[in-house]
């Protein structure tokens, strides 16, 4: 019988050419990138080249994009992202 997996909220399956795309982070360019030693300078510069093609694609400014860990984290900075940017608006509930 064929198996059919119904969880994409939770997780989903890498697409083949992502996964080639990562194989040199999986194994040779793994520092992190926030750690001042050769193998986080090394990552450092991958992330900063990769926030520099995502800005330019969706016409943000580098500064302006944000990489989380997951979808947790992503929806949490967008929620204080948009309580941040209308502080000082009054709300009528």
């Amino acid at each position: 019988m064929k198996r059919i997996y119904l969880d994409y909220a939770s997780t989903t399956p890498a697409d083949p050419e992502v996964i080639r795309e990562m194989l040199p982070y999986f194994s040779g360019i793994y520092g992190n990138p926030s750690s001042v030693h050769a193998f986080g300078r090394e990552a450092r510069k991958v992330v900063d080249s990769v926030r520099e093609k995502v800005a330019r694609f969706i016409g943000a400014n580098p500064h302006e994009i944000v990489f989380t860990s997951g979808g947790t984290e992503s929806d949490n900075t967008a929620v204080k992202g948009i309580a941040y940017a209308t502080r000082s608006r009054e709300t009528i509930l």
